[in-house]
């Protein structure tokens, strides 16, 4: 079943929240990561010292997502409805850790996501009102677009070429769109050598990625030397 034809809702753990005739009211809140301040205060002096931004970049703390959703069981059928509750409790808390969260409003995005705080419950005659509230990473995940114009956003993203043919040597520019660097994924048809950020890599037949092949935000030059297809990937993060 395609997201079009589904209830409006979210999916998480593998299921859509519609599989559980959930639907989200339309008093839904996300809040916005919040910059965290790490300040200290200099001996023997009135000043402090900000340390937010130490390793370059600032820090963020994490953001909340609140479903409240309306379910179609009350007092009416409280042996439907506690049966129901028991299955969307089961669903929610059965990941350990935090885990792929997609908001339907939001497509090309994804959240890191986990039921910390119990859901509340209100039960009304025929229907009652579940709120559940999901804690999630600072950063979103966004979708990398290579040159596709459906559903691409000209405010956002950045079409580009991620896929070569080369022969003997390369230059090309990859663009990181997202608020922080990304780990690169590099896959080879043969060996071959990568220079980027002044660093030379020696990459094997395959898939390549290590802690250390990062492509910082922005633009990019990149050296490929070697011959055969080339292809690059990245998950990128957003506020």
């Amino acid at each position: 079943m395609s997201i079009s034809s589904k209830t409006y809702g979210f999916t998480f753990n593998g299921r859509h929240s519609s599989e559980f005739d959930m639907r989200v009211l339309d008093t839904k809140q996300i809040t916005l990561p919040q910059k965290r301040r790490s300040s200290i205060q200099l001996p023997y002096s009135s000043k402090q010292v900000d340390l937010s931004n130490v390793y370059g970049e600032n820090v963020y703390d994490e953001r909340t997502i609140t479903f409240p959703c309306k379910i179609p069981f009350g007092r009416e059928d409280p042996y439907a409805l506690y049966n129901r509750v028991t299955e969307i409790t089961r669903w929610l808390y059965q990941p350990v850790g935090k885990i792929l969260l997609r908001d339907d409003a939001m497509p090309n995005y994804a959240f890191m996501g986990e039921v910390q705080t119990a859901p509340t419950l209100e039960e009304n005659y025929n229907f009652s009102k579940l709120t559940i509230t999901f804690q999630c990473d600072a950063y979103r995940l966004k979708k990398r677009f290579d040159d596709v114009w459906d559903p691409f956003s000209f405010d956002l993203d950045a079409a580009q070429e991620t896929e070569f043919d080369v022969k003997e040597f390369e230059n090309l520019m990859l663009i990181n769109t997202g608020d922080r660097e990304a780990e690169l994924t590099v896959t080879c048809e043969h060996p071959v050598d990568l220079i980027l950020n002044d660093q030379r890599y020696h990459l094997r037949s395959g898939g390549n990625s290590n802690d250390d092949l990062i492509l910082p935000k922005g633009e990019s030059l990149i050296t490929i030397i070697g011959n055969g297809k080339v292809s690059f990937d990245w998950t990128e993060e957003v506020i």
